[in-house]
Formats: C-alpha cells, sequence, structure tokens
C-alpha cells in the first residue's frame, strides 16, 4: 500500500510533455538570441553601422568585434594559446556559422512553439474531461 502511494504522481503524461516542450521552447528560443548577436547583428554593426556612424563625422565607437576581443582575448585569457589574428580568423568564422544557426533556430523556435501550443490545448481538454467527471 505504501509503495503504491509512493509511486503516485499527480502529474499527467501530457502535462510532463506539455512542460518538456516549454522548456525545449525557452532553451531554442535562447540560443536563437544569441546567434542573433553572435551572427547578424555583429555584421550589421561592424560592417554597416560603424563606418556610417564614421561618415556622419561621429566618433569610433566599439565595434562587436573589438567587445569580442577584449572578452575572449584579455578577460578569458585566451591570447595564452591564439594569437590576435587567429582570433580574428575564428571570429568572422563564427559570424557566418552564427547567421546559419540564425535561420535554422528561428525555424525551430516556430516548430516548438507549435508543439508547445498543441500541447497545452491536449493538457486543457484533458482537464476539462476529468473535471466533467467528477
Amino acid at each position: 500500500m505504501n509503495q503504491e502511494l509512493e509511486n503516485y504522481s499527480s502529474i499527467t503524461p501530457i502535462d510532463e510533455e506539455l512542460q518538456g516542450r516549454f522548456k525545449v521552447l525557452r532553451i531554442v528560443a535562447f540560443m536563437r538570441w544569441v546567434t542573433l548577436l553572435a551572427g547578424p547583428a555583429a555584421i550589421l554593426i561592424d560592417d554597416y553601422i560603424q563606418p556610417w556612424l564614421l561618415n556622419q563625422g561621429l566618433p569610433s565607437i566599439l565595434t562587436m568585434e573589438d567587445l569580442s576581443k577584449f572578452i575572449f582575448l584579455d578577460v578569458l585569457g585566451i591570447s595564452k594559446y591564439i594569437d590576435e589574428e587567429e582570433f580574428l580568423a575564428f571570429y568572422h568564422h563564427v559570424n557566418i556559422v552564427s547567421c546559419f544557426l540564425f535561420v535554422l533556430f528561428v525555424v525551430w523556435v516556430l516548430i516548438a512553439k507549435r508543439k508547445a501550443v498543441i500541447a497545452a490545448r491536449d493538457l486543457a481538454l484533458l482537464q476539462e474531461k476529468m473535471g466533467g467527471n467528477i
């Protein structure tokens, strides 16, 4: 009798599915924003906004390339292992890969959101059916 009570869970499989779907949605949405900043936003700032600001007569501001160089080479101390030229080559490859991953994550978020809504609808229908039987 006590063993049955220990194994008892008030969470239904549909509720677990909903929680899992929303967890996937949150992770993929976070990764979408990370790849947005590492890819398209960095390219936009470095290649378009910074030169335009300089042409308008504004002072040179910090670019994403400079910021990432500071964070990785100086703060994290990766300069012990690679020099600045290797880092810049790596940085530009990361930009390109992040652009492709951003597109992938946008599509994945749309799919994950649709599946999470379906799981929420199924849970709501199950709760409605169970409420009617009481």
